[in-house]
C-alpha cells in the first residue's frame, strides 16, 4: 500500500500542515522498507490516541511499538488501533533493538529532551533512522501564542461562546471526543541550530531538513484562515521561504555507527 492509499482517510490538511508531516514520515518508512530486508521495528514515542499519526505508520511489514504517558489516550489507542503487530504501551519495552524512532510533535514538551535522545539512540540499530516534527521556536506558531498569552486574544475571542455556555446555551460535551493530553505544554523552543546540536550531541546526523507549514496556531485556524485550501496553500508556501520563516519543522537524522 502506498503513501497515497494510506492517506485517503486522512483528515483535511490544517495550518500546521499535518497531511504534509504524514507524507514526509511516509516516504521515509517506505524507503526504510523498499532498501532493508521488508520489515522494521518501529517506535512512536509520544503516539497519542493513535489517530493523528499512529494509525497511518502501520505499514504493511512495520512492526509497531507506540508509547505515551496519557493513560485516556493510551488505553483508546489500544481498543481501536492495537493488533498482533502494533501494542501501545506507557514504556518503551525492553529488549527491543528499533530500526525506526518516530518523534511527531513531542520533543517540545520534554523538560529533557536531550537525555531522551540518549536513552532512545542506545535502543535504536546502527545506521538507524529518527523522524521527527517540531514547531519553530520563533516562528508564526509560537509566536502567535505568545502574543495570545500577552493579549488574552483566544479569551476575547471566546466570551459569546462562554457566555452561552455559562447561560446554559452552550453545547454538551460530546462523549464520543478523542482523549487528548491537553495538560502538556511546550517547554523547549527551538532554533533550527539548537535542533541540530541536540542530535548530533545524542549521536545523530540531520539527513533530511524541510519546511512544515508557514502560518499556523490556533487562533488564526479558528478565526482568521480557515478553510483547507489556505492550510494547503501554506504547506506549500512553506518550500518557498527561508528555514527561518517556518512555522515547522520536518527532519530525519541518521544514527551514526
Amino acid at each position: 500500500m502506498s503513501a497515497g492509499e494510506r492517506l485517503l482517510d486522512v483528515p483535511k490538511e490544517n495550518l500546521s500542515g499535518h497531511t504534509k508531516k504524514l507524507r514526509f514520515l511516509l516516504e521515509h518508512l517506505e524507503d526504510v522498507l523498499r532498501h532493508g530486508p521488508g520489515t522494521a521495528t518501529l517506535l512512536d514515542f509520544g503516539c497519542g490516541n493513535g489517530s493523528a499519526v499512529s494509525r497511518f505508520l502501520m505499514l504493511p511489514g512495520i512492526r509497531y511499538h507506540g508509547v505515551d504517558v496519557h493513560p485516556a489516550s493510551l488505553a483508546h489507542a489500544r481498543e481501536r488501533y492495537g493488533s498482533p503487530s502494533a501494542t501501545f504501551t506507557s514504556e518503551v519495552p525492553e529488549g527491543v533493538v528499533f530500526d525506526v524512532l518516530v518523534y511527531a510533535d513531542i520533543l517540545e514538551h520534554l523538560d529533557d529532551p536531550g537525555a531522551l535522545l540518549r536513552d532512545h539512540a542506545a535502543r535504536l540499530a546502527a545506521g538507524g533512522l529518527l523522524l521527527g516534527s517540531v514547531p519553530n521556536g520563533y516562528g508564526w506558531f509560537e509566536n502567535e501564542k505568545r502574543l495570545d498569552r500577552w493579549l488574552r486574544i483566544s479569551a476575547i475571542l471566546d466570551l459569546p461562546a462562554r457566555l452561552g455556555r455559562a447561560l446554559g446555551r452552550g453545547k454538551p460535551p460530546d462523549p464520543s471526543a478523542l482523549p487528548y493530553n491537553a495538560e502538556s505544554g511546550h517547554v523547549q523552543f527551538f532554533t533550527r541550530s539548537a535542533l541540530e546540536r541536540l542530535l548530533d550531541r545524542a549521536g545523530y546526523d540531520v539527513c533530511d531538513f524541510r519546511n512544515g507549514a508557514l502560518a499556523g496556531a490556533p487562533v488564526s485556524e479558528r478565526y482568521l484562515l480557515r478553510g483547507e485550501r489556505i492550510a494547503r496553500a501554506s504547506a506549500r508556501a512553506a518550500d518557498a521561504v527561508p528555514y527561518w520563516a517556518a512555522s515547522t519543522w520536518l527532519f530525519a537524522a541518521r544514527k551514526r555507527g
